[in-house]
């Protein structure tokens, strides 16, 4: 993508809503276990997206962002959250704070670009493992490292834990994305207003799930 100069308002609300999309997919999957294909279809769309053009390019289309387009305009609009949205926005920071970190660190970037490469000629059914020992291999040992509340029964199922892990990585793509796009902390604090208004001209979008 080209630098940060050339990004508006609307990249930027654009890849937070990633961010918020994935790290809520994650949280439903750990909560209560809320699994459908067009969500983890989503993620690895925004994953093995590398070298896009535009933001759009890392979703495909607005449907597949809606969810995220959805709770970032309540979460900006200053709704007041329930224990829900909560805990989903403080892991929105945490993902912000990780990505900074991360793209600090070659050595990890070197290793998931490896990985996402390796995932795209493997077999289908060798894609879940790759993305999932990726994530605990190269982005669990960057500070902060996110820990998922949730139910007992979903969190100590393996595959709901891979599961959740590539939505993480979806996320961590996508706040890697809004500090390509010129995001950061004071802009997310001093610019909340203007990321509402440039989310709310893109339109009502319909969900992914």
């Amino acid at each position: 993508m080209s630098d940060n100069s050339s990004h508006t308002l609307r990249d930027q609300a654009l890849a937070l809503a990633g961010v918020a999309q994935f790290a809520l997919y994650a949280h439903e999957l750990g909560a209560d276990g809320r699994d459908e294909p067009e969500r983890i279809n989503a993620a690895r769309h925004a994953i093995f997206c590398t070298d896009p053009d535009t933001v759009m390019d890392v979703y495909g289309d607005l449907p597949s962002i809606g969810d995220g387009i959805a709770f970032l305009k309540a979460q900006l609009a200053g709704q007041k959250p329930d224990q829900k949205a909560a805990l989903v926005a403080r892991y929105i920071g945490q993902l912000l704070r990780l990505s900074g970190n991360l793209l600090k660190n070659d050595a990890a970037l070197r290793q998931i670009r490896g990985a996402i490469d390796r995932a795209r000629l493997a077999e289908a059914d060798d894609v879940p493992g790759i993305l999932d020992d990726a994530y605990r291999n190269s982005i669990s040992p960057v500070k902060p490292r996110i820990m998922l509340h949730g139910h007992p029964t979903y969190l100590g199922n393996d595959l709901i834990q891979a599961r959740a892990r590539t939505q993480l990585m979806a996320a961590v793509r996508c706040a890697i994305l809004w500090r390509q796009c010129g995001g950061g902390f004071i802009t997310l604090f001093f610019r909340r207003k203007a990321l509402l208004k440039a989310l709310e001209t893109i339109g009502p979008t319909a969900s992914a799930s």
